[in-house]
């Protein structure tokens, strides 16, 4: 009886680490798109940063003055506008603050940006996205974002 009681507690365990493991690696995927993405926009490669998103009509961004644009097709012209004469930027990107609620297929993620200018000149943004599993990997649905205000 204390063998089956011990592979049953055993059985518990391990089912329930499985079970931590796959939020976990979801959010590891998750980061690594918002982070790529942000990158891609560093570097000034729409190609790259559209790469992130999902093809779908429910896409939708707000980046900049008037800013918002709906459908990926929209979101498309609008990255090849904001890009098309556009340089790698020298700054430093970090990230922090992530806070992830994944529910299924779907996630929302807010977190913070930093960028550090080679000058030392610090801006901050707040951004939520919207990601959908799309066939395996995660795809930007919404990415929003509004600097941080200074007191």
């Amino acid at each position: 009886m204390k063998c089956r009681s011990r592979y049953l507690l055993l059985m518990l365990l391990l089912s329930s680490t499985i079970g931590f493991a796959q939020p976990e690696r979801d959010e590891l995927a998750i980061r690594a798109v918002l982070e790529g993405h942000s990158l891609a926009c560093l570097d000034a490669d729409a190609e790259k940063a559209l790469s992130y998103y999902a093809h779908s009509p429910y896409v939708a961004t707000a980046f900049n003055e008037p800013g918002y644009h709906r459908g990926y097709d929209a979101v498309v012209v609008a990255y090849r506008k904001e890009f098309a004469h556009t340089q790698k930027s020298q700054d430093k990107l970090s990230t922090k603050d992530y806070r992830y609620r994944i529910v299924g297929n779907v996630a929302f993620v807010t977190y913070v940006e930093t960028y550090t200018k080679p000058d030392g000149t610090i801006s901050t943004v707040h951004k939520a996205s919207y990601l959908e599993k799309e066939n395996g990997p995660w795809k930007l649905i919404g990415n929003f974002w509004i600097p941080e205000q200074a007191p």
